[in-house]
């Protein structure tokens, strides 16, 4: 890599914290509307965060501008996270608007060349990003729902970012080619339905966002077929990474979490399949889709930080044996939380045990096995 961010792994520890603070609110029942804040504008948006800083740099093969300023907005949003933690929501969704806007602005800055098309995904899910982070602040003090705030950061932030990303980097891994072609008209069916789909949650009409809820469903399909086609067209056959199998085993959640939202709309169901959603696309697709990316890129980091100590290899540094007896778990603990939360009290207060189990593995995986110092590779 050219540019190693160091304010990226401080990033993905606070998402982590994010993650297991939500999870151990989830389990005491604690309002989920402070849980979904915490998941969803702590892990997810500081581990896009944490990612968009590494990316956008390499993208651009130049350094990140006045990298000082990264540090400003990794402090400012360990102290939204804290105050979210508390339930201050109001006082710290303000905060989070600041602190996004000058991440969007600091990060944008460094962008030269718009055409690649993972630069073009990236670029629209930061403005996605600002716009979830204005509607936060705002859904506090009642002027738009707050669905439309979480709604916008998963489906414009985290999803556009997803999609990017992964266009780049399954062909890569698979060493398959990309239909460029397709991805360009991705980028334009997202640009043109993700908006439709959010103007009806801004109605909060369930009706409307039933029926509207085709044209994201068309979306992530046509996404979905994108990856198959890279496989299908292979020019040999050959064993899929296991990055890609994360990524992979992930997708399985998505089409499901999405069908439960739309049945949920189109019924105007608000009962425990609430939870269920959220298991499925939160914990389910976008933890896991995390799992494989942060697999990739984090090893990669650190490999770029101290491979001037000594003559190291990458497979020093993250333990993937471990990551591929991790993975049948992987499924089995979102599957565990599915039914916990389905059954109710008392079973949901065991729902995310075995979940966070894994993710502490998955830890130990990535972040744990250094080499020890002086360490040679033959």
């Amino acid at each position: 890599m050219f540019y190693i961010s160091k304010v990226s792994p401080l990033f993905f520890l606070l998402a982590l914290l994010d993650l297991f603070v939500s999870l151990a609110y989830k389990s005491a029942n604690t309002r989920m509307e402070l849980v979904w804040i915490i998941a969803v504008f702590g892990f997810v948006a500081h581990t896009i965060m944490s990612a968009m800083y590494q990316l956008i740099p390499n993208s651009q093969n130049r350094p990140l501008k006045l990298p000082f300023i990264s540090y400003f907005v990794f402090v400012l949003s360990l102290l939204s996270s804290f105050l979210f933690y508390m339930g201050w929501t109001y006082y710290a969704s303000f905060i989070y608007a600041f602190v996004s806007l000058i991440f969007v602005l600091h990060t944008l800055s460094s962008v030269r060349n718009w055409q690649p098309i993972t630069v073009k995904f990236l670029g629209l899910s930061n403005f996605y990003f600002f716009l979830s982070s204005l509607f936060l602040p705002l859904s506090q003090v009642g002027y738009v729902p707050f669905q439309l705030a979480i709604h916008t950061l998963t489906l414009g932030f985290m999803l556009n970012a997803v999609m990017g990303t992964q266009l780049a980097w399954i062909p890569m891994l698979y060493m398959e080619p990309l239909n460029i072609k397709y991805a360009k008209y991705l980028f334009y069916i997202s640009s043109m339905t993700i908006p439709l789909f959010l103007l009806s949650f801004y109605a909060l009409n369930y009706k409307l966002i039933a029926l509207v809820s085709f044209f994201p469903t068309a979306f992530v399909g046509y996404f979905l077929w994108i990856i198959y086609s890279v496989f299908s067209g292979r020019r040999m056959p050959k064993e899929i990474p296991l990055v890609i199998r994360y990524f992979i085993l992930a997708m399985i959640f998505l089409p499901f979490g999405m069908m439960v939202g739309t049945f949920m709309a189109s019924e105007n169901i608000i009962s425990f399949l609430v939870k269920v959603h959220v298991d499925l696309i939160l914990y389910g697709f976008t933890a896991i889709t995390i799992m494989g990316g942060m697999a990739h890129l984090y090893p990669r980091i650190l490999y770029g930080w101290i491979q001037k100590k000594g003559d190291i290899s990458i497979q020093d540094i993250v333990d993937e044996m471990l990551l591929k007896k991790l993975f049948p778990f992987v499924p089995a603990s979102v599957h565990w939380m599915v039914f916990c939360d389905a059954l109710g009290f008392p079973f949901s207060y065991l729902s995310a045990i075995p979940y966070a189990i894994v993710w502490l593995l998955f830890f130990k995986a990535v972040f744990l096995k250094l080499p020890l110092k002086g360490k040679v590779t033959s």
